[in-house]
C-alpha cells in the first residue's frame, strides 16, 4: 500500500530546493570562475617554466656551442689535422700536441666528459676526461661524425657510458673544421660530448615542474636517468598536465610535466566548503520551516479531521475560526462550515425531490399509454383507409407508424445510415404529402459507408428546413441530393436542396453560430441549433458543420463526423 505523505513532508523538499538550488547555482558558478582562474594561471606558470628552460638550456649550450666553435675554427688546430691528413711522418707528435690541447679544455670546462676530432682519413685524436686518457677508451674512440650540413649537430644518447661503476649520460655537439682559406675542404670533425646532468640543472632550475628533453620523442636527458630511451607515451601519468616547446638551437623539445595535485585539491576543498555550506542551510531551513510552518499545518489538520467527521455523516461538525491564522485559512474554516450547512441543505432537499419523482413516476405510469396500442390503432386506421381505397391516406399512416416506431425505441441512441436513409426517406413522403408537391430526392451513399453508426434524427432538422424554408413558395422542381464519402476517417455528409437558398448574412450567421444568440432567428431555426449542441454532446471537437448556399440557387449543408465501425450485420467499411 502506497504510504501517503502529509502537506510538511510534501512542502519541506520544496524549502529546501528553494535554498539549496540558488546556491548550488552560485557555487557551481564560482567553481566554473575559479577552475578557469586556477587553469588560467597554471597555463602562465606553465608557459613560464618552458620558457625558463628554454632560455636555461641555450645559456649551457651556447657556452659549450662557443668553446666547440673556437676549437673548430682555430687555426693551429686545423693545420695540424690538415698536416695528419698529408703526412704521417709527424702522426704521433702533431696527435700528442692535440691530445693535450684538448685535455686542456676538457680539464678547465666541468661537464665536458671528451672531446673526439675525426680527421678526413677517419683517424680518431680524443680525450676522455671520465678516464683521463687520451689513448685508451670505452666509448671516445668509437664515436662516429654525424652528417653535418650546417652548423653545429646536436645528438641525445639513449646508452650509458659506464664509468668507475657508474652510468654516464651524454649529449653529444659536433662541427665540422672550418679553415676560411677553403672552406669547402674536408678537413674533420670534432665531437664533444658533454654530461646530460647538465641539461637537467638547466631544465629543472625551478623545482615546480619536471622537465624532460626528447629527441624524435625519445627522452635524452630526465632527472630520472630510468626515464631516458623510454617514449613520451612511456613516461605519462595520471594526475599531471603535459605540455611541450621546441628549443629553436638543437631542434629537441622539452616535454614539461606539472603535477595537478595542488590544483585538484583547491577545487576539491573549494567544493566541500561549497557543500557544507549548501548542507548547513538546508538544515537551518528545515528547523526554521518546521517552526514557522507548524500552527498553520495544525490548524489544517484540524479541518481534516473535521472533513473526516462530515464524510462519516455528521452534518453538525462546524469548525472553530482562529482570528489569529491567516485570512485564507479562516476562508477555508469558514467557508468549510458554510459549505456543511449547504451540503445538508441540499441533501434535505435531494431527498424531497426524489420523494417528489417518485410520486411524478407513479402518476405517469397510471397516465401512460402503451405505445403499443397507438401501433395498433394506426395500422387498424391503415387497413380502413385501404379498404376504402384511400391508399395515400395508407401511405402516410404506414410512414407515420415507421417513424414513431423509429422515434420511440431508443430514443437518441445509434442506428446505421442505412436504417436512417429509410427513415429519413418515409420522412420525406409524410412532407411532400403535407405541402402538396412532389420532392424528388437522390442518395449517393456507398455501400461501404451504408452500416456505419450514425445517432438518430441527426439529418431530419436539414431536410425539415430544406422543406420548410427552402421550398417554400418554389414552383418548379422540388430536389433534395444527399451524398456521403470517407475522407480521412471522417463520413462527409452533404445535403443540398435547389431551393430558395439564402443571403449572405444569413450564411454568415449559420456558420458563425451567431444566430444561437439571436432569440427571434433562433425560433425559426431551433432545430439547427439543436443538433449543434447534439454533434458537441455526441463527438466534441471530431466533428464540424458548415453551409454554402446562393439566393434563389441552392442550399448546401456540409456535416463531418467520425466514421465509427458498423454495426453487427451491416456493412463494414
Amino acid at each position: 500500500m502506497k504510504r501517503e505523505r502529509t502537506l510538511r513532508q510534501k512542502l519541506t523538499p520544496f524549502f529546501i530546493l528553494a535554498v539549496a538550488v540558488p546556491i548550488v547555482i552560485f557555487a557551481c558558478l564560482s567553481m566554473y570562475r575559479l577552475e578557469q582562474s586556477m587553469r588560467a594561471s597554471l597555463d602562465r606558470q606553465i608557459d613560464g617554466n618552458l620558457n625558463k628552460a628554454d632560455q636555461c638550456l641555450d645559456m649551457v649550450l651556447d657556452k659549450y656551442g662557443t668553446l666547440l666553435y673556437d676549437l673548430c675554427t682555430d687555426d693551429e688546430v686545423i693545420s695540424l689535422v690538415e698536416e695528419i691528413n698529408r703526412d704521417q711522418d709527424g702522426l704521433e707528435v702533431n696527435s700528442n700536441y692535440l691530445r693535450r690541447r684538448l685535455s686542456h679544455i676538457c680539464n678547465r670546462n666541468d661537464g665536458i666528459e671528451g672531446i673526439t676530432i675525426i680527421t678526413a682519413e677517419g683517424r680518431a685524436i680524443y680525450y676522455d676526461h671520465l678516464s683521463a686518457s687520451s689513448v685508451s677508451s670505452s666509448w671516445a674512440a668509437d664515436v662516429a661524425p654525424p652528417l653535418i650540413t650546417h652548423g653545429a649537430v646536436y645528438e641525445g644518447m639513449t646508452e650509458p657510458v659506464s664509468s668507475g661503476g657508474d652510468e654516464v649520460y651524454m649529449l653529444r655537439i659536433a662541427r665540422r673544421l672550418v679553415n676560411y682559406e677553403d672552406i669547402h675542404k674536408e678537413t674533420g670533425t670534432v665531437v664533444m660530448s658533454i654530461n646530460e646532468s647538465l641539461l637537467t640543472e638547466a631544465l629543472d632550475a625551478w623545482d615546480v615542474a619536471e622537465n624532460y628533453l626528447l629527441c624524435d620523442n625519445v627522452v635524452i636527458s630526465a632527472r630520472d636517468n630510468k626515464d631516458i630511451g623510454k617514449t613520451a607515451e612511456d613516461i605519462r601519468r595520471d594526475g599531471y598536465e603535459y605540455t611541450s616547446a621546441v628549443n629553436e638551437t638543437t631542434g629537441f623539445t622539452i616535454y614539461n610535466r606539472q603535477s595537478l595535485k595542488a590544483y585538484h585539491d583547491t577545487l576539491y576543498e573549494q567544493g566541500g566548503f561549497w557543500l557544507l555550506i549548501t548542507a548547513a542551510l538546508a538544515g537551518g531551513v528545515f528547523v526554521l520551516g518546521y517552526v514557522l510552518t507548524r500552527p498553520y499545518l495544525k490548524e489544517i489538520d484540524t479541518i481534516a479531521a473535521a472533513m473526516n467527521e462530515v464524510e462519516q455523516g455528521n452534518f453538525q461538525t462546524e469548525v472553530a475560526v482562529n482570528e489569529k491564522m491567516p485570512v485564507e485559512i479562516r476562508k477555508i474554516s469558514s467557508g468549510f462550515n458554510e459549505m456543511v450547512q449547504h451540503i445538508e441543505m441540499l441533501i434535505e432537499q435531494v431527498k424531497a425531490a426524489i420523494l417528489e419523482q417518485k410520486n411524478a413516476e407513479l402518476s405517469a405510469l397510471e397516465a401512460q399509454i402503451d405505445p403499443h396500442f397507438l401501433y395498433n390503432t394506426l395500422d387498424t386506421i391503415n387497413w380502413k383507409a385501404i379498404e376504402r381505397g384511400e391508399f395515400e391516406i395508407s401511405e402516410m399512416v404506414g410512414a407515420l407508424a415507421d417513424i414513431l416506431r423509429y422515434t420511440v425505441k431508443n430514443a437518441g441512441g445509434e442506428t446505421s445510415i442505412e436504417q436512417e436513409l429509410y427513415w429519413l426517406r418515409q420522412y420525406i413522403i409524410l412532407q411532400s404529402t403535407k405541402e402538396g408537391k412532389e420532392i424528388r430526392v437522390t442518395l449517393d451513399v456507398p455501400d461501404e459507408l451504408r452500416g456505419c453508426r450514425i445517432h438518430k434524427l441527426l439529418l431530419q432538422p436539414f431536410v425539415e428546413n430544406a422543406v420548410k424554408h427552402g421550398m417554400k413558395h418554389r414552383e418548379g422542381e422540388c430536389k433534395i441530393d444527399i451524398s456521403m464519402r470517407s475522407t480521412d476517417r471522417q463520413i462527409h455528409i452533404m445535403i443540398m436542396d435547389n431551393g430558395n437558398g439564402m443571403t449572405a448574412s444569413t450564411l454568415a450567421k449559420l456558420n458563425s453560430g451567431a444566430f444561437e444568440r439571436d432569440k427571434e432567428y433562433l425560433s425559426s431555426h431551433l432545430g439547427i441549433a439543436n443538433v449543434r449542441k447534439r454533434l458537441r454532446l455526441y463527438y466534441g471537437e471530431q466533428a464540424d458543420i458548415y453551409f454554402e448556399s446562393r439566393l434563389d440557387k441552392y442550399t448546401k449543408v456540409h456535416l463531418f463526423i467520425p466514421a465509427v465501425a458498423a454495426l453487427e450485420g451491416g456493412t463494414h467499411i
